[in-house]
Parts: C-alpha cells; structure tokens; sequence
C-alpha cells in the first residue's frame, strides 16, 4: 500500500512538470509573440449582437459537454476564416447565451483577429479586425524594455539570439497540427486552477524546472524544437491516462 503511494505521488510530480511546461510554451508563444500582452487583453474585443444554435442559461456552471464540436474543429473553422492565419489560442465560452468558441489567429505579418465560432454547428459567426503589435497598448518600445530587462546579463547581440530563438519557439508551435495545438491548449486551460493551488516553494520550484526545460530547448532547431513539443504532448498525454 506504502509502495502504491510513493507510486502516485511520483507520477503526480511527473504529470505537473510536463504539464507546466506544456503552459510555459504556451503561455510564452502567446504573451511573447501576439499582438497582446497578457491573456487579459483577449477578451477585451467587444463583439457585436450574434445567433448561435446553442443556448445556455447563465443558471448553467459546466457546459463544456454541451459542445457539438471539438476545439480542434473550431480552429480549423477560424483559420480559414482569416487569410494566413494561425490558430494560437481558443476556449469554450458563452456570448450572449449562446455556446461558443473564441479562437484567437495570428497572421503571418503578426495580425491579431479573434473570431467567434458556433458550438454547435461550426459557423463563423464573427470575426474582429485585425490588430497588429504597433496597435496594441503595448508599444515596441514597452517589449523592447521587457526584453531588456529579462536578459539584463546578456549583450545586444546575445539577446537578439534570444529572440530569434523565441521566435522560433513560434514557429515550432504553429508547426505542430491543429490536433496538436488544440490538446496543448486545453491542456494548459486544466493547468491554470492545478497551479493556482500550489504552494509559493512548489511555484517557485516548477518555474526553476521549467527554467532548465527551456534552456534545453532553445539553442534546438525549428524543427528539433517541433518534435520535442510532440514529445511533450504525447508524454503528459500517457502520464493523464496513467
């Protein structure tokens, strides 16, 4: 019995590590390299009068069964929506009591448009204008200082190598298929409420791991860093189902 503890405890431990820097890449991918600066800002887009063909009462807590489609559906459904657009990011909603996914797409020229799609049938049902960094609150200047300030040890040079290397942290994500991208994301929303819950010594203790993690992957090529990804999913993916 002793045994079967240590076990799961283990597997725990295991289970969190690979799920945080699962987070970390997404989280990094879309804070870094989107028009918008925090998660925060996604859902400050106003969206006009829409019809869906699922209602929801606000009496109504868990809906997330109630969906007829899959997120990964839903971001095909949005990246075709916009010319040269990536799905970087999406989750079930309710607007306007209707069931609905919000997809946020990232054009290859950097261009932000979050578009809103039926649960229930796969329509779009709004797409936003697009946004571009130089728009947003954000100024070049402000991420420029950001990036400044996280390297303060590094030279001009060495951080440019950093970006060039996060930014192919990017294009490994959106290398990865829309299946994948979409188990990365739902696996990062289940995430959040895990890491809520942990101590400040355990908060500190994962970011120190997930430190070492993206040392690892950084100095790796696109597409050594899309494979390790794939590895990372499909990992935590078995850990789940132990």
């Amino acid at each position: 019995m002793e045994n079967l503890k240590i076990y799961l405890v283990k597997i725990s431990r295991v289970k969190m590590t690979i799920s945080l820097f699962a987070v970390s890449i997404l989280a990094i991918t879309i804070v870094s390299f989107s028009p918008f600066d925090a998660n925060a800002d996604y859902d400050k887009i106003t969206i006009p009068e829409i019809s869906g063909t699922i209602t929801i009462s606000e009496s109504v807590q868990n809906y997330t069964n109630e969906s007829k489609i899959a997120l990964s559906v839903a971001m095909a459904v949005a990246e075709n929506s916009v010319e040269k657009g990536k799905a970087m990011w999406g989750k079930l909603d309710v607007v306007q009591g209707f069931l609905i996914y919000k997809i946020g797409i990232l054009t290859s020229d950097d261009i932000f448009h979050k578009v809103i799609v039926d649960a229930g049938n796969g329509q779009t049902l709004y797409i936003s204008e697009g946004i571009s960094k130089n728009d947003w609150k954000h100024s070049e200047k402000k991420s420029s200082n950001k990036w400044k300030e996280h390297y303060s040890d590094l030279t001009p040079e060495e951080r440019d190598v950093k970006k060039q290397q996060w930014g192919e942290v990017k294009d490994a994500f959106f290398a990865l298929t829309i299946e994948e991208r979409a188990k990365m994301i739902i696996h990062f929303i289940s995430m959040k409420a895990q890491w809520e819950i942990l101590s400040d010594e355990d908060k500190e203790a994962k970011k120190m791991e997930m430190k070492h993690m993206m040392e690892d992957l950084l100095p790796l090529s696109v597409e050594e860093k899309t494979q390790k990804l794939r590895e990372y999913i499909i990992s935590f993916q078995l850990v789940s189902q132990s």
